[in-house]
């Protein structure tokens, strides 16, 4: 078998990479892109657009996941494409602290946390969202700046809770398993009330959160298992900010945006009830919604300026 056959094969399950063959031109004026899942390019489409000509235009296409997409990588014949044109991008998730080696090259952006999610949420995205989709576009600007500090505030409370879970998924990782985290539901463990962030020692009855993981991840549970010693390394250097998973920390900031509209009344001195809306917000619609409101990420600017970017200013005249 030659080495084109063995780059055929493996890439023959992977529908993306066949879509993307189907639809490349030579001579478009198109850059190319492959992320891991179906959401992504909610986020990524919108940063890339912001830095690309407007008779310029992105596809991307989703793996299904981060092997998948290392998969597209390995198995395309780069004599055929250039690199700066073609990019992947992929989440860092727990790598470095796992810790495990990512492949690197030119063209494959890796997030600089543990999700391109954990970049989007802060400050500056909560105002947006408070006051573009929740109604408080004409709140007093004290009493909205208040709202943010407590968005700060609060967003350091979810995150200090979160280490032991995250610990609890890092034992797990480092242990071989690979629990599926979108069985844990942090609706289960936190509520919010005035924006305020409340934690249930008894997720859905169980005797502690540790239980409840061990169940909704149907892995078996050890009493013996100390994470104390995780928990401990995953506060050190407050890489806790860093790696909390990237989709959690985007249910933090829907989930208080929610908040602050729902008890709207006891958070501005001028509001007797929640204002109106057009959009309900949540996990399901919030990448759609909240991507385009984001800034950039500093490191994904330099990437695409580096790939993207150069390849389209090399191309100029060429396809004139």
């Amino acid at each position: 078998m030659t080495m084109i056959e063995i780059h055929a094969a493996a890439l023959s399950t992977i529908a993306s990479y066949h879509e993307f063959i189907s639809r490349y031109v030579k001579a478009a004026k198109v850059v190319y892109g492959f992320v891991e899942g179906k959401e992504d390019p909610c986020f990524y489409r919108g940063f890339i657009e912001l830095l690309l000509p407007e008779d310029w235009r992105v596809e991307l296409w989703p793996a299904g996941n981060k092997e998948r997409v290392y998969e597209i990588h390995k198995n395309i014949d780069w004599r055929r494409f250039q690199k700066p044109r073609i990019c992947f991008f992929v989440d860092r998730d727990l790598s470095d602290v796992i810790p495990e080696n990512l492949r690197q090259d030119t063209n494959i952006y890796v997030t600089t946390g543990y999700s391109i999610e954990n970049d989007v949420v802060n400050r500056t995205a909560c105002h947006r969202i408070l006051t573009e989709l929740c109604g408080f576009a004409n709140a007093d600007h004290g009493e909205l700046e208040a709202v943010c500090d407590l968005f700060d505030q609060e967003l350091e409370v979810f995150l200090q809770a979160m280490v032991p879970i995250m610990a609890w998924i890092l034992a797990c990782r480092r242990d071989g398993k690979r629990p599926n985290l979108n069985d844990i539901e942090l609706r289960d463990v936190f509520s919010f009330v005035n924006g305020r962030l409340h934690s249930n020692p008894n997720p859905k009855g169980k005797a502690s959160v540790p239980m409840y993981l061990h169940d909704q991840c149907n892995v078996i549970y050890n009493a013996g298992s100390d994470i104390a010693p995780i928990q401990v390394e995953f506060r050190r250097k407050n890489i806790y900010r860093k790696f909390t998973r990237g989709k959690y920390v985007f249910w933090f900031l829907v989930e208080f945006c929610n908040s602050v509209r729902r008890d709207a009344a006891a958070l501005f001195k001028g509001m007797s009830k929640p204002p109106k809306i057009n959009v309900n917000l949540s996990c399901s619609n919030g990448m759609a919604v909240i991507g385009t409101r984001a800034r950039i990420p500093a490191s994904l600017r330099t990437f695409l300026e580096s790939t993207f970017c150069a390849y389209i200013e090399t191309s100029k005249g060429k396809m004139a």
